[in-house]
């Protein structure tokens, strides 16, 4: 009995291991094989390296913080979403990553920077891909995260890292994962935003694009269809 247990772990490590992400990033469904259980993997995972410095602009506020943004694009419509951030990143950008322009010039001149991060997604009103230069407001308040126990913990040893996840309510235009643009506002409400950091975008669908501005993502994306 104690072999099979053991060997039931292993196996439902080996499931929760595939195509997730290093930071912890998945689903909210889970698989469970006798006592033991965990959460399934997103089908599709994306990756964003950024690097918020000291002489950066911010993009907005929020409840009296600076923010900055994120926006990804989403082709088709999905049931669920999950965001998550780490700081500072730990691992070099790999192939089919996203990166800031000027991720690599700042991370090597100080790759121990990083900040407590606090997330919120947003659903955008941006839902057609030749038209997101144009930008749009934001419609609705998905979910926000701040410490998520999920998470590693940074150099300092604290869970602080964020982790969120929506599930589309079809019923609710606000509410529902429709294609089209989301946003990722991100602060911290422990010191300033400054250092490297990594976010992740879990999904069912591929073709899922994040940049750091809507012109960039417009370029990105019809560069892509």
């Amino acid at each position: 009995m104690k072999r099979k247990l053991i060997a039931v772990i292993f196996a439902v490590a080996a499931i929760a291991m595939t195509g997730c992400s290093t930071t912890g990033l998945k689903s909210s469904h889970t698989k469970g094989i006798g006592p033991v259980s965990t959460r399934l993997p997103y089908l599709n995972m994306v990756n964003y390296f950024g690097y918020v410095s000291p002489d950066v602009t911010p993009d907005g506020e929020y409840k009296g913080k600076d923010a900055y943004y994120l926006y990804f694009w989403v082709p088709a419509v999905i049931d669920e979403v999950g965001v998550s951030m780490y700081s500072p990143a730990d691992k070099e950008p790999a192939e089919g990553d996203f990166q800031h322009g000027l991720y690599e010039e700042l991370i090597a001149a100080d790759s121990e920077a990083f900040f407590d991060t606090y997330l919120v997604l947003e659903k955008m009103s941006i839902i057609d891909p030749a038209k997101i230069k144009d930008g749009g407001e934001a419609l609705s308040v998905l979910a926000t995260n701040d410490d998520s126990s999920e998470m590693p913990k940074n150099p300092a040893g604290r869970k602080y890292n964020s982790l969120l996840r929506h599930v589309s309510e079809a019923s609710d235009p606000l509410k529902a994962l429709t294609r089209g643009v989301y946003r990722i506002s991100f602060t911290s409400f422990r010191g300033s935003v400054e250092g490297s950091y990594l976010a992740n975008v879990g999904t069912n669908v591929p073709g899922v694009i994040i940049a750091s501005s809507l012109e960039e993502l417009h370029d990105m994306v019809n560069a892509a269809e």
